[in-house]
């Protein structure tokens, strides 16, 4: 498995955790806003990998 996508499998992953904590906890919670910020670091750091990979 790749960079790209070992980043995806673990963006697909706290993208899931993301949802069922918000179930639980609401959107509003701590821990909810952390696993968010997480989420979009996952997701910048795909994304840098894109455009490298682009240019």
């Amino acid at each position: 498995m790749n960079e790209p996508e070992m980043i995806q499998h673990k963006i697909e992953k706290a993208r899931l955790k993301l949802n069922q904590m918000e179930k639980i906890y609401g959107l509003g919670d701590a821990k909810v806003i952390q696993q968010s910020m997480y989420l979009d670091e996952l997701i910048n750091e795909y994304m840098q990998l894109f455009l490298v990979q682009v240019k």
